[in-house]
């Protein structure tokens, strides 16, 4: 694949150039389009920033939530047995203590999954599709359309663009696991802080994983300490960890905080654990002790996440007393704890919500069909 415009700012690329020039840092644009760094300054910062010279591809489904502002976008991805793939992104609302507002884009970096987490519906839908980094980046440009057409300002292409649209963080936490997906992820985040693209600052950008212990090290090798991290814990003994979690039979929890120990950080950097709470599962006071051990000694904030309903799932959501209840008993043990406040759960943009259940009944049937010649 290469690039042949004379001038990208007059004449977009095709939608497959598009999604490879989204991947790439300025170095390797400049490589790919045979020109020296210096000579594409502008043009590469102007197709980060604003998207000039590239095809964005059309939204494929979008829901809002009228109440508390929340998008969902869902973006065309391939195709799977001859069936269209999609990505799906949210952008969500937050509001400070003192009444500041700001979004949140949660970012895919699959189809699919292949971790098998039991209460996630993206899990149950299997991996269908490992994401590109042009296909991980394009998100963050069509979320920038979409806050624009909410009446956000335009990012100039000299300006600082993670204040201009008002989304101040972007989240590995859509569908798929991100450190299964490493070269593509790691690339992306390359472009996403690139100084002269989108100049989004590492410590803006959060990595979510289940406790791919050997993706940690790897991240680890690449030292940006103030890229945040995100454990999806969930539960804290490895009994229970090995049913919620496939992921634990292979990486146990001993196993994930020695990674977590050894990680470097910057010094007051903290790492975010995730606890889904699901009603009778993981919600008792022995859970809370398992949490409070598994989180001494390490530099972490515990994050409550009520657990999300989901299609023909059987886990429920604790009363809201019990939630309370853990979070006030985490506090007595020393344990920095919030509890997240749910957006876009009537959208199936919460939480563990993210898949569409018809591409894992097509994954179904593909399996299902017989080999050729048998």
């Amino acid at each position: 694949m290469t690039g042949n415009l004379s001038n990208p700012l007059h004449a977009a690329l095709n939608a497959d150039d598009s999604v490879h020039a989204l991947g790439l840092t300025l170095a390797a644009y400049a490589a790919w389009r045979g020109k020296h760094p210096q000579a594409l300054r502008d043009a590469y910062r102007a197709l980060m920033r604003r998207g000039e010279g590239i095809t964005l591809p059309e939204i494929s489904r979008r829901t809002d939530d009228p109440f508390d502002g929340t998008t969902k976008f869902c973006l065309p991805a391939g195709t799977y047995a001859d069936k269209p793939l999609e990505t799906e992104s949210v952008i969500i609302p937050m509001t400070s203590f003192g009444g500041s507002r700001w979004f949140t884009l949660c970012v895919s970096s699959q189809v699919g999954c292949r971790m098998g987490c039991t209460f996630c519906e993206t899990g149950r839908m299997g991996l269908l599709k490992n994401l590109s980094a042009g296909e991980i980046v394009r998100q963050r440009l069509v979320a920038m359309k979409v806050r624009e057409q909410a009446g956000a300002a335009a990012a100039s292409p000299g300006g600082q663009p993670y204040f201009a649209d008002g989304i101040q963080n972007i989240v590995f936490m859509g569908m798929g696991e991100p450190l299964d997906n490493f070269d593509n992820v790691t690339q992306a985040i390359r472009v996403l802080t690139e100084p002269l693209g989108m100049n989004f600052p590492f410590a803006q950008i959060t990595v979510s994983t289940v406790g791919r212990v050997d993706g940690l090290r790897k991240l680890a090798a690449l030292n940006w300490p103030n890229l945040r991290i995100a454990i999806s814990l969930n539960a804290a003994h490895d009994k229970l960890r090995d049913e919620l979690m496939p992921v634990n039979r292979g990486m146990p929890l001993a196993e994930l905080k020695r990674a977590l120990v050894e990680y470097p950080l910057a010094p007051r950097g903290r790492f975010l654990i995730e606890y889904v709470m699901i009603k009778g599962v993981n919600d008792s006071a022995q859970d809370v002790d398992a949490v409070a051990a598994f989180c001494a000694g390490l530099p972490c904030i515990v994050n409550l996440i009520p657990y999300n309903p989901q299609r023909f799932a059987t886990f429920e959501t604790p009363a809201e007393e019990t939630i309370l209840a853990f979070l006030r008993q985490l506090k007595e043990r020393g344990i920095f704890v919030k509890r997240r406040v749910t957006h876009g759960r009537d959208l199936m943009g919460a939480c563990g919500q993210l898949g569409n259940p018809e591409l894992r009944r097509q994954a179904l049937r593909v399996i299902a069909q017989p080999a050729p010649g048998s």
